[in-house]
């Protein structure tokens, strides 16, 4: 297995010049937040801000709008519907992205699964996460998701490969190949998560157990969507996306008394110092 070339991939990120706008660093979609799950989508789109998106919409319930604009106001929120009418709002905005991050929130009704479709239309690089996995198992017939990483946690990855979590743990390089059957790309998370592509497999080495807590995966999503934004391949995000995802859990840990009663959006600060 390889390690993962932080330095290498930091300086792919692009430069902060006299002639840079917003523009200059990416259009990130993120969609989910269903009735009653909006912190998930929240936490993810500004950890896509954070990681130096230059524009980062968020696609939703209707019901999350106002909750999510008055936390984080530099965010773009639009809340759509099944109908035609919010398919219409959609796909406009969908058309315009530079990356899609889909699953934080997400839910597990009509609504996520109309959205889940719906984005196998766009060929922009993407991220799947959390709902969007539960979507993909719901499937009988699988498919491999072109320009796609997925990320699963144990317990997701066993339910794609229909095997016990028990197996992923012992044998994480090959259930991370065997993902590959899903994605291009695949973020096996965990403890020295494994990312993996047809040709590599590459073991991050940073991390602590704070990235146990809840929400903490909604933030990585958010953190790779970012990247994928800004120019980097499929693997060159995942990978820079859990290595800085994980030194930001090691510096808060250092920066703090003890691992317990740490939440995740104490990370983001210390995003922002990692990637500089």
């Amino acid at each position: 297995m390889k390690k993962i070339d932080s330095r290498e991939l930091l300086q792919k990120l692009p430069p902060f010049t006299k002639e840079s706008n917003k523009y200059s660093f990416g259009h990130v979609v993120i969609i989910g937040g269903n009735v009653g799950y909006a912190g998930a989508v929240k936490l993810c789109a500004q950890a896509a801000l954070r990681s130096g998106s230059g524009l980062v919409t968020v696609l939703t319930r209707q019901e999350n709008v106002s909750s999510i604009v008055s936390t984080r106001a530099e965010l773009m929120v639009r809340g759509f519907d099944t109908q035609t009418s919010g398919i219409n709002q959609a796909r406009p905005i969908l058309e315009k992205a530079d990356a899609i991050v889909i699953g934080p929130g997400l839910g597990r009704d009509e609504w996520a699964n109309h959205i889940c479709s719906m984005i196998e239309d766009f060929t922009v690089p993407k991220v799947l996460d959390a709902d969007a996995l539960w979507n993909l198992c719901q499937r009988s017939e699988k498919q491999r998701y072109q320009n796609a990483i997925i990320t699963p946690h144990f317990g997701e990855a066993a339910r794609l490969l229909n095997c016990t979590s028990e197996e992923i743990r012992k044998d994480k390089k090959e259930a991370a190949k065997n993902l590959l059957q899903i994605s291009e790309c695949v973020v096996l998370k965990g403890d020295h998560s494994l990312i993996a592509n047809d040709q590599d497999i590459y073991e991050n080495d940073t991390g602590n157990s704070i990235l146990a807590m809840a929400g903490t995966g909604d933030i990585l999503a958010g953190i790779i969507g970012s990247f994928l934004g800004q120019g980097l391949s499929l693997t060159e995000a995942a990978c820079l996306g859990t290595w800085v995802h994980g030194k930001a859990s090691d510096l808060l840990r250092e920066n703090t008394r003890g691992i317990r009663g740490s939440i995740a959006s104490d990370l983001f600060p210390y995003i922002q110092e990692v990637i500089g």
